[in-house]
């Protein structure tokens, strides 16, 4: 076999007595705050978020300005804000530009820990919903997990996703990269 392999079943063989439900899970939330943590510290020196901040704030005072001038129809605001397009864009160009930045440092880690744990979970329940989500919503099954008898199993990629999504936003916020206010 080749290194990459051997390595990849060397880490496998590592973690299996935590492949299963509730090591699962408790090794999926850790893996996501890690990951977290690093995308927080990349933002964190590669990026100037207070002049983010003020970018997003002035970009979203345009857009409010934008929203009242079409509201109104007034002549003159929808010129004002029409003469400010220009800028606003600049800015949501340079912003764009500063969130990529992080994300050559981010991206590795991120592939390396999914390729392993998908090596690790090989499609398996990680976690248990204890109700039945896909009575409400079908389409979930396959996509994110499948039923079971406790309730709603969920594979490695639907859980991290599900404890991405709850979990980003309150790390990023004592650090002062909350994306909401």
């Amino acid at each position: 076999m080749d290194p990459w392999s051997d390595f990849l079943q060397f880490v496998t063989s590592l973690f299996q007595p935590m492949a299963a439900p509730p090591w699962s899970a408790v090794l999926v939330v850790l893996v996501n705050i890690a990951l977290a943590l690093i995308s927080i510290w990349a933002t964190n020196r590669f990026t100037d978020v207070e002049k983010m901040k003020q970018d997003m704030a002035e970009v979203k005072a345009w857009q409010d300005k934008l929203k009242a001038a079409r509201k109104s129809m007034d002549p003159a605001a929808l010129q004002e804000v029409a003469s400010d397009q220009g800028r606003i864009m600049r800015i949501n160009s340079s912003m764009m530009g500063a969130r990529m930045k992080p994300m050559c440092y981010f991206y590795i880690p991120f592939i390396l820990a999914f390729t392993i744990l998908g090596a690790i979970f090989q499609g398996g329940i990680v976690a248990v919903l204890p109700f039945n989500i896909d009575k409400a919503l079908p389409f979930l099954t396959g996509m994110l997990g499948r039923p079971t008898a406790e309730g709603f199993g969920l594979t490695f990629y639907g859980f991290y996703f599900l404890v991405g999504f709850g979990l980003g936003n309150l790390l990023r916020r004592p650090f002062g990269q909350s994306m909401t206010t």
